[in-house]
């Protein structure tokens, strides 16, 4: 049910999706989704953490922060032009919970968790590399997290041509630079 459900509002859009269109495409009843998702925040909610399971995170294996950035800007890249539904989904989702207070309230404390382990993902880099980072580091996750989408969202609009992957790297190296 969760693909058909992204399948469906990356096509449609969250309020455009209808829970009909969603079991069809899931070959289900509509009464299947209800006894699965309590409302439809619950089931984008959902749909958006199992997407996240694919998500691209910090590699904290990387020798230095830059290059941690750098490795994340790049596979977010191919990730955009890969699987342009996931951008798409998550536009969504930030469209809704700014409209639905359940769906923000659901999500914030998973946004928050996740942005937590990936400033201990730098920290422990910068530790390891000798390096200072700029700012707190989920101060840099908070800024590292919103340029890099808002210029994939921009990339999915214009196009590679113009939001290209030297200018997302050169952008987020910015916001690692010393």
């Amino acid at each position: 049910m969760l693909d058909a459900a992204r399948k469906v509002v990356a096509e449609r859009g969250i309020l455009g999706a209808t829970h009909a269109e969603i079991a069809s495409a899931a070959g289900v009843t509509v009464g299947a989704i209800y006894s699965n998702f309590a409302s439809k925040a619950d089931l984008m909610v959902h749909m958006l953490e199992d997407a996240e399971r694919e998500g691209t995170v910090f590699a904290a294996d990387a020798p230095t922060v830059r290059e941690c950035v750098a490795d994340l800007g790049r596979r977010l890249v191919e990730q955009s032009d890969t699987e342009p539904e996931l951008t798409v989904l998550s536009l969504e989702f930030v469209l809704q919970a700014i409209r639905d207070p359940e769906t923000r309230s659901r999500r914030l404390p998973e946004r928050q968790r996740r942005h937590r382990e990936h400033a201990q993902v730098l920290e422990a880099i910068a530790a390891r590399s000798g390096e200072t980072l700029p700012m707190p580091a989920l101060d840099l996750v908070e800024v590292i997290t919103d340029l890099s989408w808002s210029l994939l969202c921009t990339r999915a609009m214009l196009g590679p041509g113009v939001i290209t992957e030297s200018l997302v790297l050169a952008a987020l190296d910015r916001c690692v630079a010393s």
